[in-house]
Parts: structure tokens; C-alpha cells; sequence
């Protein structure tokens, strides 16, 4: 499978590009600043350009089957990228698109308390992230937003749990970005979570990864 990986110079996004590859896929990232990626593959090739350029997402999702999307930023990045996508994906024919949010724009999950602090700490980017969501929801894509927990660098190899319908988050929630970016690459490919939103978190780690 064709995967495009935006935010690929990111913690998560890295892994993402790194796991598609092992699993056989051809990789494509669009990139501010390639010199940052450095790793070699004969199935991996980077496209300068801004996600939040239409013409660059464009040239990124040419002969592409599915998006990730892992990007982060201030601001207006999100909702700007979403567009962009949208565009893109319409203008070359991509229907599938992963995208990974934060627990924190799922604001019906918090305790009263919890949505207040996180809603004055983090107001900005949950509006910015909610935005972007919303033109996607919006969309007749194949979308997929992933809602994870607080991320982690530590190693991977926990079951990842799937939050059911009515549970809350707790700021102490963690998931690691390896587990994460695992996550994202099936979900690209499976069409069990098409126009869904699903919320991951880490769970117990396997006895292979605790010897």
C-alpha cells in the first residue's frame, strides 16, 4: 500500500514511517525540512512542502491509498492542514485518512474540574484541533481520528485499550508513541474504524516485552 505520512519529522510521526516500511509499505512524507530525515529505503521518498499548502499536499498524495496524519503545531496548523487535505485528497482521488488528535479535545470524558484547567492550559490547540475535526467529520472522506493519551518515548509492546463509550480520561493516561504509531498503520489499512472517532490508551505490557 501507497501511505502518506504527515508530521513524519514528529516523535510519533518518525515511528509511523518507520513501522509502515518494516511492514512492507511505500512511504511517502511530506516534510518542512527533509535534511531531517535521513533514513534510506527504496520505498521511501520525501517531498519538501507545507501541509497547510494545498498544492504541496497535492503533490505529496499523488499515486497515494491513505494519509496519516500525525501533525502537531501551534496555532491555526490543524484546521489550515485539514483543509488542505480535504482539497488534495479530492482534487487526487485519496479517500482514507488517519489522523491522530489528543485526549484532551474529548472534553465530555473529563471530570468538570479536569475540562476547566486543561480547557484555560490548553484552549488554543483543543480549538485548533476540534476545528480541523470537524471540516474532516464535515467531509465524505474515509476518516479516522484517533484520540491517544498522554504520549510517551518509553518502549512499545503494551495492548493498547480502546476507551468504550461513556469512560472517562484521567490526565494520568499513557500510551507509548510506539504503541501509538503501530496503532495508526493498522487502522490505515483496516476499514473497521471508517468514519470513526476511537480513543487509545496504554494498557498492560506484553510478558514478551517484560523479559
Amino acid at each position: 500500500m501507497n501511505l502518506v505520512v504527515l508530521g513524519a519529522t514528529g516523535g510519533t510521526g518518525r515511528l509511523v514511517v518507520e513501522q509502515a516500511l518494516a511492514a512492507g509499505h511505500t512511504v511517502t512524507a511530506l516534510v518542512r525540512s527533509p535534511e531531517k530525515l535521513t533514513l534510506s529505503d527504496s520505498n521511501f521518498r520525501v517531498i519538501a512542502g507545507q501541509a497547510t499548502d494545498p498544492s504541496a499536499v497535492s503533490r505529496a498524495f499523488d499515486g497515494a491509498d491513505t494519509v496519516i496524519s500525525a501533525l502537531g503545531g501551534n496555532g491555526s496548523v490543524i484546521s489550515e492542514s485539514t483543509r488542505a487535505i480535504v482539497e488534495a485528497a479530492h482534487k487526487t482521488g485519496v479517500s482514507r485518512v488517519v489522523v491522530l488528535s489528543s485526549f484532551l479535545v474529548e472534553r465530555d470524558r473529563f471530570d468538570p474540574v479536569t475540562r476547566l484547567l486543561t480547557g484555560l492550559a490548553m484552549g488554543s490547540m483543543i480549538k485548533d484541533k476540534s476545528a480541523g475535526e470537524k471540516a474532516l467529520r464535515d467531509s465524505d472522506l474515509d476518516w479516522t481520528i484517533v484520540y491517544a493519551s498522554g504520549l510517551t518515548d518509553g518502549p512499545g509492546g503494551t495492548a493498547v485499550v480502546e476507551l468504550t463509550e461513556g469512560s472517562r480520561w484521567s490526565l494520568s493516561n499513557r500510551i507509548a508513541r510506539a504503541d501509538v504509531a503501530a496503532w495508526l498503520v493498522q487502522a490505515a489499512t483496516s476499514p473497521q474504524t471508517s468514519r470513526r472517532t476511537v480513543s487509545i490508551t496504554g494498557g498492560t505490557r506484553t510478558k514478551e516485552n517484560l523479559q
